[in-house]
């Protein structure tokens, strides 16, 4: 008995601790739009950041190469962002610079580097002294740095010149991308007869070929009626396509959905 009451005494004590947790595992500070397109005939662009929440957050900004290494000297990309660090008070914005340094770029297809905001909220005094979790929260969003020799297009427009094949029975479908753009999906899922199997969907470089596994190591089906992707625009927003069996191995987009 003494046993089961400690226990209970334990997930009571977890269960608090995870409501407390989840009232403050959103960031305040938001970032208008969900990836920046920066065409090369520009030399700066203005990113504009929010305070939603009901404190001051201090906050800082940078641009890194999506390398794991945290140390900023040890990163060399092509844009600087001013103010680096920024105070905003609640319900306030702020503008920040994003300015090509001018480093020298691939002009034969798109680059991607990723900005990143930082935000730190107060200290606050009546609880300094006492037992506290304090989070600080990363958000980051993508930078497509556009030549200007491709700036009449972009992969939404150029999305049927995407080559789909099945990857064989279990291993999901392979999708290969012959433009000089970035493709980013939000999603992927095959379907055979009434069955829909959720795909891992990448971000796939130009010039190159992803395979899009399935999710939990799943088998996917030997035979399927079709495949859905979502493609995310420039915009943010998600286009929706359908992909139907060819011949041999082959899938072609069939129609686009609303």
């Amino acid at each position: 008995m003494a046993y089961q009451r400690a226990l209970l005494a334990k997930f009571t004590i977890a269960f608090i601790f995870l409501l407390l947790l989840s009232r403050s595992v959103f960031g305040a500070m938001t970032i208008s739009g969900t990836r920046i397109v920066f065409p090369g005939t520009q030399s700066d662009q203005t990113v504009r950041t929010n305070n939603k929440g009901n404190t001051p957050i201090v906050a800082q900004v940078w641009v890194d190469d999506g390398s794991k290494d945290d140390n900023l000297s040890n990163i060399n990309v092509p844009f600087t962002v001013t103010p680096p660090v920024f105070r905003v008070e609640p319900g306030k914005g702020q503008s920040v610079r994003l300015i090509y340094n001018g480093m020298s770029l691939p002009q034969d297809r798109e680059s991607v580097f990723w900005f990143n905001l930082l935000e730190i909220p107060p200290v606050n005094e009546e609880v300094q002294q006492s037992d506290r979790l304090e989070l600080a929260f990363r958000t980051r969003i993508k930078i497509f740095y556009r030549p200007t020799s491709l700036l009449k297009s972009s992969s939404a427009e150029r999305v049927d010149d995407l080559r789909w094949e099945r990857a064989g029975a279990g291993k999901g479908v392979k999708v290969t991308n012959p433009t000089p753009y970035y493709f980013s999906f939000d999603s992927a899922y095959i379907t055979a007869g009434t069955q829909k199997y959720p795909l891992v969907a990448k971000m796939i470089p130009p010039f190159s070929s992803e395979t899009f596994l399935p999710e939990n190591k799943a088998r996917t089906p030997a035979t399927l009626s079709s495949v859905t992707f979502r493609l995310i625009n420039d915009y943010g927003g998600v286009n929706e396509y359908q992909l139907s069996p060819t011949a041999g191995s082959g899938l072609a987009i069939s129609k686009r959905l609303e």
